[in-house]
């Protein structure tokens, strides 16, 4: 009865979660489009402007778990708003850097306030979509992940264009206020389904028991290596659009938006698979794994702007199943009450990636004479690693004995 009852509510919430991470995703990568402009405004090369890139990630990974652990205790609604209100702040104030040193501080506290919106907002789908909803839920959440990317390049380009990159970071900043009347509208209802169990605060051995878990280590591992590519090529694809292949910005908004809008469908739809066969999903996961190596080795090879983009919207397709699986896994596996924490726990080893891949392609790129060959090398190689974890994960029945005996765990 009470599903009912929350259903619309439920819906409305999911929306404005959505739009505060398409909201995320156009603060965070308006960078990337920004860093050929910054680059030539402040003196920076291309190995200065990788540290830049993962600036944001120092913050961002250093506060998953920290973030899930206070959606968990204190509600997923205070720290949704808190996080977006210090993200907004910091994206404005980027506008103001001066120095490599400025930039830097001011995008890793950037990092801190976006950090505890992802369990925050997982913890969110616990509280007001009740469980057999949640995977489906969650899911739809996540696919914003690839519309926000290829919103923000369609959206920022003109704007760096139009207004400089300064400006830019100060128009965007006030999406995040937007978001966070939205939110605070759509939740005026407390949620049902998460409030008996977020009644029921962790303990202390349920968090050690937790951390023992080993099924999440290996996800958490996969995660990172895959991340290395997903946030690689956000990083720098724009750089090496406009650099390599010789594109204009406007341009670069435009053929960016292509491969993000195939991860959204692929979210979309991986997560409807993962909610009917989650128990079977290891060999499809490392089919998308190795399609997505494969993908980003074409891309190496490439020399025309058409087979760029025809290989990333594949590698991205592919890669969408291999995100749906890891971001849905905490609902499918463990109770509402800890969701927030082991969501952090993974999404840590992803954002962690972050902060490698940026510098590491960065100093390839500054290595090799301007060459994004060997930097993309580097991806097809982290995705090989991934593959090779993936092996090890449970097959199907096994799996379902870990999901069991990872559900007691938190009992």
């Amino acid at each position: 009865m009470k599903d009912k009852i929350k259903a619309p509510n439920g819906n409305i919430i999911l929306l404005a979660l959505y739009f505060t991470w398409i909201v995320s995703y156009i603060d965070r990568t308006a960078i990337n489009l920004s860093i050929v402009q910054i680059g030539e405004d402040l003196s920076l090369d291309a190995s200065k402007l990788g540290i830049v890139l993962s600036a944001f990630f120092f913050g961002y990974a250093f506060m998953q778990i920290p973030g899930g652990w206070l959606a968990d205790r204190f509600g997923s609604r205070k720290v949704i708003v808190v996080a977006v209100l210090m993200w907004s702040v910091f994206t404005g104030l980027t506008g103001f850097s001066w120095s490599l040193t400025s930039l830097f501080l001011i995008r890793l506290l950037f990092g801190l306030g976006e950090g505890a919106f992802p369990a925050a907002s997982t913890k969110a789908i616990s509280d007001y979509f009740s469980k057999e909803r949640r995977t489906k839920a969650q899911s739809t959440m996540m696919s914003s992940n690839g519309l926000g990317s290829a919103i923000a390049p369609i959206l920022v380009a003109p704007l760096l264009v139009w207004l400089g990159w300064r400006h830019v970071f100060l128009a965007i900043s006030i999406l995040g206020i937007i978001s966070i009347i939205w939110f605070l509208y759509s939740t005026r209802t407390k949620g049902e389904f998460g409030n008996s169990e977020k009644a029921q605060k962790p303990s202390k051995e349920e968090y050690k028991k937790l951390l023992r878990n080993s099924y999440l280590w290996k996800v958490l591992i996969i995660f990172f290596f895959i991340n290395i590519t997903s946030w690689g090529l956000m990083s720098w694809m724009p750089s090496y659009l406009m650099q390599v292949l010789g594109i204009d910005l406007k341009s670069v908004g435009l053929l960016s938006a292509i491969p993000a809008l195939f991860l959204t469908l692929g979210m979309i739809i991986s997560g409807r698979i993962i909610n009917k066969f989650g128990s079977y999903a290891k060999a499809g996961v490392l089919t998308g794994i190795i399609i997505l190596g494969i993908s980003l080795y074409l891309m190496a090879q490439s020399t025309t702007i058409f087979q760029v983009i025809l290989f990333q919207s594949i590698a991205f397709t592919f890669l969408s199943f291999v995100l749906s699986f890891i971001f849905t896994l905490p609902h499918r596996t463990l109770e509402a009450k800890v969701v927030g924490t082991a969501f952090g726990m993974i999404n840590f080893g992803g954002q962690a990636a972050g902060i490698f891949s940026p510098m590491i392609m960065g100093a390839l790129i500054s290595a090799s004479g301007g060459s994004y060959k060997s930097a993309f090398m580097f991806l097809t190689i982290c995705c090989v690693v991934a593959a090779v974890i993936t092996l090890f994960l449970p097959s199907a029945k096994k799996q379902v004995v870990v999901e069991n005996s990872a559900e007691k765990t938190v009992s």
